[in-house]
C-alpha cells in the first residue's frame, strides 16, 4: 500500500510540475514532451512520467501525434473558436439536464464546496489552486449532467478548453471576473433558480471566449 501511495504522489507531483511549465509558458503549444528528458529532469523513472503524460492526454492538455510523440496541445484560431462555441452550447444542455434530477442537494453541495475552495485560493493569492478550483467548478456542473452522452462530450470539451483558461487566468482582472461569475451562478443554483443560472453560465462562457481571440472574435 505504501508503494502504491508513493507512486500516486509522484504522478501527482510531476503532473503539477508540467502544468506549471505550461502555465508559465515554459512549455508552449506544440512543444514536445520527451519522456526520457522529463524523467531525468524530475529525477524519477520513466513510468510515473509516462503515466502523467497519459493523464495529461486524457484531460486535453497534451496530444499524441503519430510518429511525433506527445506534445502540448496547439489549436488554430478557428479550432479555438469552434471549441468555445461547442463549450457554450454543451453548457446549456448540461443545465437543461438538471431538470431531471430528483433533487438539487448533491449539485448544490458539490458546487458550494468548490466555490469555497476558489474563494479561499483567491484570498491566499494561490493562483494554481484558484485555477484548479475554477476548472473544478465547471466540472462539478458537468458531472451532475443526467445525460451520459452530453456529459462525456461536455467533459472532453472542458478539458480541452482548460488550455485556454491558463492564459485567461493569467491576469487579475479576468481572475476576479471568473470569481464573480462563478459566485453568481452558484447563488442561483443554491436558490434553485436553474434558468437564471443557465443564462449566467452562458454569459460567463461567452465572455471567456472573447478574451482568447483578441480581435479575431466571431459572434458566439
Amino acid at each position: 500500500m505504501a508503494e502504491r501511495n508513493t507512486k500516486i504522489s509522484k504522478v501527482d507531483a510531476i503532473y503539477g510540475l508540467i502544468l506549471d511549465k505550461i502555465q508559465s509558458r515554459e512549455l508552449l503549444p506544440g512543444d514536445r514532451l520527451n519522456i526520457e528528458d522529463l524523467a531525468r529532469d524530475f529525477g524519477v523513472s520513466r513510468t510515473p512520467v509516462r503515466e502523467t503524460v497519459n493523464r495529461l492526454i486524457q484531460e486535453g492538455f497534451v496530444e499524441q501525434k503519430h510518429n511525433v510523440g506527445p506534445s502540448v496541445v496547439q489549436l488554430s484560431d478557428e479550432q479555438a473558436q469552434d471549441l468555445i462555441e461547442a463549450n457554450a452550447a454543451l453548457g446549456g444542455l448540461v443545465f437543461d439536464s438538471f431538470g431531471y434530477l430528483k433533487d438539487l442537494q448533491g449539485l448544490q453541495s458539490a458546487l458550494q464546496e468548490v466555490m469555497t475552495m476558489q474563494l479561499t485560493a483567491s484570498e491566499c493569492g494561490d493562483d494554481r489552486r484558484f485555477h484548479e478550483a475554477s476548472v473544478g467548478f465547471h466540472k462539478v456542473l458537468i458531472e451532475h449532467c443526467t445525460n451520459p452522452i452530453i456529459r462525456d462530450y461536455a467533459m472532453k470539451t472542458q478539458n480541452q478548453i482548460n488550455m485556454c483558461n491558463f492564459a485567461y487566468m493569467a491576469t487579475k482582472e479576468n481572475h476576479q471576473q471568473s470569481l464573480k461569475a462563478h459566485s453568481e451562478v452558484n447563488e442561483a443554483v443554491q436558490n434553485g433558480e436553474l434558468k437564471k443560472a443557465r443564462k449566467l453560465m452562458e454569459r460567463h462562457n461567452k465572455f471567456e471566449g472573447t478574451i482568447f481571440f483578441q480581435g479575431k472574435k466571431r459572434n458566439l
